[in-house]
């Protein structure tokens, strides 16, 4: 199949009434060959920390161009239909971003949809959580400040990954870069991904496990994203004439059920929460709520 390597945004929407097989083998078999392949290039490795091994193996998995990313081609080469949805780029059109936006997003595609232990995310938020986590990494590391990490992030957001280039602010995508922090912080603390053999070389103790990452806050329909007034406009037009019935049925209930269960609130939410309290940020969940949209509806 194949996909637009430029995708800007997902539409979780569409995914509503599709029940989709797990991906997690999938991606876990990815970053621990790649990462076994890292290791076996990487020269001088005595003279490198762990840390500074980390950063190297984190080159694999950076995005080449703004939203061109390893992890989400290799998917695309994988996945079934049952594992992706869609599966082609028709779906465009059938999306809440099928308006022209300031930059027009059916130019680009939209990542597809994919379900990890039970979440439903885009694509894209695998390149936020390999890519930009590494740059979450790197800034933590340097500064000891997971503050500026988060700061750098929502900056990012604002400009070239989000708000500028496509007019949404995505919350989804700035929890999925603070997993991927997480995830590269695993690489070299506790029961860490890498250690070294009696003769000092490294090699890879333990595989990653996508699934200790991902949760309901990855999922735009459950973490909502802020749009611009403009295209607030054209998309609650859409929201409210195609699924504002669907949340009400057994499916979606259950789904965002099982989202506020199992879902934690990680340092990084109550950050952008915080500053949505405080007027820093935007706050969909007031000035652009699904649920006050939907109400009376039926």
């Amino acid at each position: 199949m194949t996909f637009s390597a430029f995708a800007l945004e997902t539409d979780n929407y569409l995914s509503w009434q599709t029940e989709l097989k797990d991906s997690s083998h999938h991606i876990n078999k990815y970053f621990s060959e790649k990462i076994q392949i890292a290791l076996n290039e990487i020269q001088e490795q005595d003279s490198k920390s762990c840390e500074q091994l980390t950063e190297e193996i984190g080159k694999t998995f950076a995005s080449k161009l703004v939203h061109d990313n390893p992890v989400e081609n290799w998917l695309f080469s994988v996945l079934n239909g049952e594992e992706i949805f869609p599966a082609n780029l028709d779906y465009v059109q059938e999306s809440i971003y099928r308006e022209p936006f300031r930059f027009y997003i059916p130019w680009f595609g939209l990542a597809p949809n994919i379900q990890i232990n039970g979440f439903y995310l885009g694509t894209d938020k695998l390149s936020h959580f390999a890519s930009t986590g590494m740059d979450y990494f790197k800034i933590f590391n340097r500064t000891g400040s997971l503050e500026k990490a988060l700061q750098w992030g929502i900056l990012d957001e604002k400009t070239v990954h989000g708000y500028l280039s496509s007019g949404v602010l995505s919350f989804a995508d700035l929890e999925s870069n603070y997993q991927g922090l997480k995830f590269y912080q695993k690489f070299c603390q506790g029961d860490s991904y890498l250690q070294k053999d009696e003769s000092g070389k490294w090699f890879l103790a333990r595989s990653p496990d996508i699934r200790e990452f991902v949760n309901g806050h990855w999922d735009e329909t459950y973490e909502l994203s802020h749009l611009l007034p403009e295209n607030w406009k054209k998309v609650s037009a859409i929201l409210k004439d195609k699924y504002c019935h669907l949340s009400f049925t057994e499916k979606v209930s259950a789904r965002m059920n099982y989202y506020r269960e199992t879902s934690k609130v990680s340092p990084s939410m109550k950050y952008l929460n915080a500053l949505k309290a405080s007027g820093k940020l935007p706050d969909p969940f007031q000035t652009q709520s699904f649920k006050e949209l939907c109400s009376g509806v039926l």
